[in-house]
């Protein structure tokens, strides 16, 4: 019996050893990743550092910088060059530079032989995010900031979260034109289009590009083209090549979707069922009226006139407000907070100190939690100003 318990505390003691190494061990891992992800370098620090694209796609390594761009050669013996104006790089994560365009974005753009003009650089929408660069990060010039990775599966999951519907659940939804015409039912998904099929007995079958597909409003799919334009270009009995698609137009247009909705690899965004939302200014009362699409990427102001980001997108009953550029904070606010619109800002009747307890979330409220926020009476410091839908 002695020999028994003797074992027993033996086996104890071996257990209690096993689980104080473990979890010292545990520790030490991650506090040498917490470390590595927060580890801010010098661009001269940069050199033959490993980038990748916002789609997880390897780019190569940094063989040069400048104060304008990064070069990096993809390959070894059929090798590409990339010049990658600075303001697109996201951050570093300890291991990668991450760059805010997908792979492909980066390959029509900024693969050549030789470094480019900096004249091509100098685009309304890079000249955008190097303001909004700089302003989230002084040191940009200097530094690179610190960039977490969560890994492709959780940034696919994450990028999930912000779509409104996801491709492979688009199958046996209409499709209406914008022009409001119907154009029938989702019949099949491809890589690069949509099949949509009209009509029962006289069946009219559109392969439309998918980049043209604007938005889900929870019942239905809109297009961003006319039904015209839809028969005239898309109607056809077969499948079309993908180079059918590849004009300098749709491919513009490609790039403009993939800039405002990166979630766009993913699922097709939400968009408003309402046509728009109607203000009364805040001096005359008179009625200011506003489409929501032209809202999209306007500046947002608290109630004590602080900038706390732009409008990512508009879902039926709120906005969504990205603020910063590598690891963002979005904020899901009830229209019923919405103040006033200038034309080029959207108020908000919050002041920026409630703003991230209030509507900092990393998934769309439930419409229990928008229920509750909307009963909430928005404090207006000027009269007049609502929201009608």
């Amino acid at each position: 019996m002695k020999v028994i318990c003797f074992l027993y505390q033996w086996l104890v003691f071996l257990l209690v050893c096993f689980c104080l190494h473990t979890t010292d061990k545990s520790y030490i891992v991650k506090k040498n990743i917490d470390n590595k992800m927060s580890e801010i370098i010098s661009w001269d620090k940069a050199i033959d550092k490993k980038v990748k694209s916002k789609d997880d796609r390897d780019l190569g390594k940094i063989q040069a910088i400048t104060n304008d761009y990064i070069q990096t050669k993809d390959g070894t013996i059929n090798k590409n060059y990339y010049y990658i104006p600075k303001y697109y790089l996201e951050g570093y994560d300890g291991d990668h530079l991450w760059v805010s365009l997908t792979k492909d974005e980066v390959k029509s753009r900024f693969e050549k032989e030789n470094a480019p003009s900096l004249v091509e650089f100098e685009t309304p929408e890079y000249n955008e995010r190097r303001v909004a660069v700089q302003k989230q990060y002084p040191d940009f010039a200097s530094t690179i900031p610190s960039y977490i990775s969560s890994g492709p599966s959780a940034q696919g999951q994450q990028q999930q979260d912000m779509v409104g519907m996801s491709w492979d659940n688009i199958i046996d939804k209409e499709v209406k034109s914008a022009d409001k015409q119907d154009l029938g039912k989702v019949q099949s998904i491809a890589r690069h289009y949509v099949e949509i099929k009209e009509g029962t007995i006289s069946k009219k079958h559109y392969f439309i590009p998918k980049y043209f597909i604007q938005g889900y409003d929870g019942h239905k799919l809109w297009a961003s083209l006319t039904k015209d334009e839809i028969k005239h270009e898309y109607e056809r009995d077969s499948p079309p090549q993908e180079s059918e698609f590849e004009t300098s137009e749709y491919l513009e247009h490609k790039r403009i979707v993939d800039t405002q909705y990166p979630q766009f690899l993913h699922g097709i965004p939400w968009m408003a069922k309402e046509p728009g939302v109607s203000l009364q200014t805040p001096v005359t009362h008179e009625p200011l009226h506003i489409a929501w699409e032209e809202v999209i990427h306007k500046r947002v102001m608290s109630s004590d006139s602080i900038d706390i980001g732009d409008i990512e997108r508009v879902g039926n009953e709120f906005i969504v407000v990205r603020q910063g550029v590598g690891n963002p904070t979005l904020y899901y606010i009830p229209k019923s907070f919405i103040d006033n619109y200038d034309g080029s800002c959207l108020y908000v009747a919050v002041p920026s100190g409630l703003v991230a307890g209030k509507f900092a979330r990393d998934t769309e409220p439930t419409p229990e939690e928008l229920e509750r926020l909307g009963k909430e009476e928005p404090s207006r410091p000027t009269a007049g100003s609502i929201v009608t839908e």
